[in-house]
């Protein structure tokens, strides 16, 4: 009886997590339509750091309790799992076409500011000044992405990129909805999306506590990839809807704002000294992730299903070490 009601639990956070990822891209993509930018700008500024605003909170939180590589770990973990694991099943579901502008300027950007960052902290201390330095470049890329966004590039290839006879065509440039309604559906499913995971990873966790599972193995697992199940549910779903450039700039939106965001304001908050293991390992890996994704937008302007394949099996072999070195 006591596994019931975390099954339960998993059961709704499941099927909400999928209604409101839906819900999310449809409107997101009326919204594009009716303010005439490119759904990649939606989803860098809206679904991108909407969906990452709870890792700020929560950095924020620890930064408070001076447990700013908490916060450090939180932001580096999210970028891996957002390419490793929540862009990999997306390009799974459906082989993800990638803008040439995307992957000549979007995705080296992240790049840049992941350098910009590691370069700050090298003296092994995140300083009010480097969290200054980080949430000032995050305010010049806002107005930056804004300014620059080629709407016309870009919507042009999303229309192309959809099949004929599919709903998603209408889902793209729509005229049903009002703006301001569809604005604040766009805002709910994304707080919807995120009450979901959480519901959905508490069933997780309560389920393993009563199997007796391992905390920190937990903390590895369940809790790391349900931080990431708000982008993980809208990449899915945009992925079905051939909404490319929405996934696109989901993932770019939400690795920018945990390097320059969460990091910027745990540094604002509190100078932290760096644990030299995320220094070592985890900024690397977070780079590999990035240059991987880079190679393959390159390569022939699309991420295939063998590409997603790579990068969710990397991320799994990333995993499954961090969890044995943990134990070990």
């Amino acid at each position: 009886m006591s596994m019931l009601i975390p099954i339960i639990f998993i059961l709704i956070g499941f099927a909400l997590l999928m209604w409101s990822a839906d819900l999310l891209v449809d409107n997101a993509s009326v919204l594009a339509g009716n303010l005439g930018v490119s759904t990649f700008l939606i989803g860098v500024l809206i679904i991108g750091f909407g969906t990452s605003a709870p890792e700020m909170f929560v950095s924020a939180m620890a930064a408070f309790e001076n447990k700013g590589n908490l916060a450090l770990g939180n932001a580096l973990g999210s970028n891996s799992t957002n390419i490793g694991l929540v862009l990999g099943s997306a390009a799974l579901v459906k082989g993800i076409t990638v803008t040439r502008n995307t992957a000549l300027i979007d995705i080296p950007a992240v790049i840049i500011v992941g350098v910009i960052a590691i370069l700050l902290v090298l003296d092994g201390i995140l300083s009010n000044l480097d969290g200054l330095i980080l949430l000032t470049i995050l305010f010049g890329y806002l107005l930056w992405t804004s300014k620059c966004s080629n709407e016309s590039d870009v919507h042009t290839s999303e229309l192309t990129e959809l099949p004929h006879g599919n709903d998603s065509v209408k889902d793209v440039h729509p005229k049903a909805k009002s703006t301001v309604i569809a604005f604040a559906l766009t805002i709910v499913s994304i707080i919807l999306l995120v009450v979901a995971s959480r519901i959905l990873v508490n069933g997780a966790v309560a389920i393993a506590v009563i199997l007796n599972i391992n905390e920190l193995l937990i903390g590895l697992t369940i809790v790391a990839i349900g931080t990431s199940l708000p982008e993980l549910a809208a990449a899915i779903a945009a992925a079905r809807k051939g909404a490319h450039q929405m996934i696109i700039g989901n993932i770019i939106g939400s690795n920018v704002f945990n390097t320059l965001g969460v990091l910027g304001i745990t540094g604002v908050i509190r100078e932290t000294e760096i644990n030299t293991q995320a220094i070592s390992r985890d900024f690397p890996m977070m780079f590999f992730f990035s240059i991987l994704m880079l190679v393959f937008a390159l390569t022939k302007g699309r991420l295939s299903r063998p590409e997603g394949a790579i990068l969710l099996v990397t991320y799994v072999v990333y995993i499954c070490y961090l969890a044995m070195t943990a134990i070990h």
